[in-house]
């Protein structure tokens, strides 16, 4: 049952049941140390076979704009990008061990990648079986016959991104 500062869900998360209980309290930027916080929240999700883990969350919107339902299923909801670009750009581009520290570097660095994952996606949308095709065999693709597919979509006027599936 849920209640304006209490959710709870049960569902499943990579295969297996997990619980996810959603307590929320109204707060002040004062009384947390952070800006312009109106609520926080503990946030304790259990998945089978492995510890309870609790996350603290905070945020901007009063409990009238935001209850603790509405808040579970936006957590849940927010790792939809966390399974789409980050996860490219972190496994395929290997964002996270980049050793590109300075500010205007690692802008131009995630400029490219981001270009890189743009021209993957408009690639794998031309090919057989697109939701089988990863990043991985984009730059195979790109790569093979040293680097042929990739300088004909340079030069061309209207690159086709047709490669050999």
């Amino acid at each position: 049952m849920a209640t304006p500062t209490l959710a709870g869900s049960r569902e499943f998360n990579k295969g297996q049941p997990e619980a996810r209980v959603l307590r929320s309290l109204a707060t002040t930027a004062e009384q947390v140390d952070f800006p312009c916080v109106e609520q926080v929240a503990l946030l304790r999700r259990h998945l089978r076979h492995h510890s309870p883990e609790t996350v603290a969350l905070v945020t901007s919107l009063r409990p009238q704009e935001l209850n603790a339902l509405q808040w579970l299923r936006d957590n849940r909801a927010a790792w939809g990008i966390e399974s789409g670009l980050h996860q490219r750009l972190d496994v395929s581009h290997l964002d996270d061990q980049s050793r590109v520290r300075k500010p205007k570097s690692m802008r131009v660095m995630g400029m490219f990648r981001r270009l890189s994952n743009s021209l993957f996606m408009h690639w794998r949308s031309r090919q057989n079986k697109p939701r089988h095709k990863t990043t991985t065999d984009f730059f195979s693709a790109m790569n093979a016959e040293h680097h042929r597919y990739a300088i004909c979509c340079l030069h061309a006027r209207q690159p086709s991104f047709q490669t050999v599936s």
